[in-house]
This record gives C-alpha cells, structure tokens and sequence, in this order.
C-alpha cells in the first residue's frame, strides 16, 4: 500500500481515521501489515492491499465469490474482438467521442474511484500506462482486486483497495469523480448502493454508472428461475452448465434468420418489425449472449456473469432518475439502452 492511500482511507463504520501497524515496506509501499480503527477493528494489509470487507450478508458473500472466481479466469475475456467491443460500448455510453477523449477528461480530475473495479477491465479500456492524471482508486468487494492490481499497478497513481461499496473506507467529498461501471445492481440494494457512492463525491464533482434495466416480463421470469438454479452452484459448475445455454446461443446466431413481428406485443414488451431470431429471443424471453467476435469461453463468461451472481437487480429509468433527484445530482446525460441504463450526475 502507498502512503498516498493511506492518507485517504478512514474506518468504513466510524469513518474515523485509520493507524498504521506492523507495516512491512518494500521501498515507498507498505505491502503488508493492518490498520487499526475504532473500538478494536482491525484492517488487514496483504499484497500491498488493505481488505475492509465486513459483510456478514450471505447473498453477497456468493456474489462476491462468484466474482472472484470470474475475473481471475484471464483467458475468457481481454481478446482483441471483446476488448474493442467493449471499448466502443464503454465511450459511446458515457458520451466520449473515443478511449482518448474519456481519458483526457478523467486525466483533469485530482482523485477518481472506480467503485467495483473488478479485475480492472473496464478501467484498462482508457487507462493506459502512460497514465499522467491524479490518483485513481479501484475498489472491490471480491479477489479481483488482486487481479486488477496485477493488471494496473504498473500505471502511474493507480492504487487498490478490498472493499463493499456499501461500506467504503473513504471520508465524504474524497473524489472528483466515482466511476461504477456494471457493479451497483450486484449488490443487496441498488438504490442503496448508488446512494452510498454520493456522499464520495465532492461538491462539484460527477457520479457515472452504469445499471441493469428491466427486461421483458418474460425474460425476467425465465432469467430469475436460471439464476436461482444457477447461483446455487459453485463458480466451476455453474460455468460448466452454462455451457449448454451458451452453446444454444451460438447455434441461434448462426442461423441468421430473421423473423417480421406484425404488430406490437406490449404484454411481452415486443414491438412491431424484423428480428433476427437469436436477438428476439435474447431481449424478449431469455438470456443467450453470443457474439461472433468472441471467443466461446468469452461468450460464456457474460452468461456467467449473469447468471451466477445471487445479486443482480434491474431497473428502470425513473428509478435512476429519482434516485439521483434524492441525492442532491444534477442529471447531465442518460443513456437508456435495453440492456441498461448509463447516467452521468453532477452533486450539487
């Protein structure tokens, strides 16, 4: 851990100040160690990365393993096809022109957090080693973070912490900016989550998200009823039965055939015009991703990742929309697609 970090870590119950024990250094890093906080609470320092879960919730617990699990299989994601996929999704959501562009904008702010960071995916989409900007800090509840650290440690000012986003070890108005891309709804409560992040942000500053949105009526049964069987196994058995589900998928995309919806289908959420049958399917009644451009283990780790989680709520636009109103946001961009919902917020 940098001294830097520690400067701006508090108690994530107290919110009270944090002292350093038994730190080993390996030059300017405290790599292992603990933090002491209040009324006894002890912070562990391992691999250079302070860990401040204190969730007892179980539900949260699996997400948090699942998570684990997924991002430290390095080989099902980060190909070129899914890494310039994800790249163009990232910018155009937030408003940026390109990669360069969004991390010109984030280079001007003095501290950013990236509040459910994961393996740090999303932030080496425009984080690059030449990184020349202030401090960027990822958080996550589970050990992605170790594989985000070992990914991003070799950029300038980066830093990683262990942490739940509903119990950050940070004191309010720390950041200029907090980035949560992909993460809120995988918690107990979205809207909790969200409102959590607010009090992070200084005066000024800008919350961007990103959030599941309500599907169809039937996808979100047929989804739920997966989820429940499918979150109910261990990361490696739940990958391995989604493969079936994948491999469906696949099949559906490779026929290429194209179905015409006379009229709409409000019951259903279906509107009138041509589908290709795979998309019907997969925004309408069930969960097949598939792309060409990825491999078929990248395929099937985003059915994974949508299956597995026990926590993965959707929302709807004035969901967002109110919540940023109740926290005292200024909304300057909403980007309402229908797998999700991207908001840019100013705190007022």
């Amino acid at each position: 851990m940098r001294e830097a970090l520690q400067d701006l870590l508090v108690d994530p119950v107290s919110g009270l100040s944090l002292r350093l024990r038994d730190g080993r250094r390996v030059g300017d890093e405290v790599v292992d160690g603990r933090l002491e906080g209040s009324n006894g609470r002890s912070f562990p320092i391992k691999n250079g990365i302070p860990r401040f879960v204190l969730t007892e919730d179980e539900d949260q617990r699996q997400t948090e393993r699942s998570f684990g699990f997924k991002w430290r299989q390095r080989e099902t994601y980060g190909s070129p096809g899914m890494v310039e996929t994800s790249r163009l999704w990232l910018v155009e959501r937030y408003g940026f022109a390109d990669a360069e562009t969004m991390r010109a904008f984030m280079a001007g702010k003095a501290r950013i957090l990236d509040a459910g960071c994961g393996s740090g995916f999303s932030a080496s989409l425009w984080l690059s080693p030449d990184w020349g900007g202030g401090c960027w800090v990822g958080a996550d509840i589970s050990e992605a973070i170790d594989v985000a650290c070992d990914r991003l440690a070799g950029i300038p000012n980066t830093h990683f912490v262990q942490a739940d986003l509903l119990q950050l070890p940070f004191a309010p108005a720390t950041f200029d900016v907090v980035f949560s891309e992909g993460v809120l709804h995988h918690t107990p409560s979205t809207e909790r989550a969200f409102k959590a992040l607010v009090p992070l942000v200084a005066p000024g500053g800008e919350l961007m998200a990103y959030v599941y949105r309500r599907k169809a009526p039937l996808r979100e049964f047929a989804d739920d009823e997966i989820r429940r069987t499918i979150s109910s196994l261990s990361p490696e058995d739940a990958w391995a039965a989604l493969r079936p589900l994948t491999a469906l998928a696949r099949s559906l995309a490779a026929l290429k055939a194209e179905v015409e919806i006379a009229e709409d289908i409000p019951y259903l959420g279906i509107k009138a015009g041509p589908y290709d049958v795979q998309r019907l399917i997969y925004w309408h009644f069930l969960k097949l991703f598939w792309n060409d451009a990825y491999s078929f283990e990248e395929n099937n780790h985003i059915n994974f990742d949508w299956y597995h989680p026990r926590y993965s709520h959707r929302q709807t636009e004035d969901d967002v929309r109110r919540w940023c109103e109740e926290s005292g946001l200024t909304v300057t961009a909403l980007n309402v697609q229908e797998s999700g919902l991207t908001v840019r917020a100013i705190r007022n």
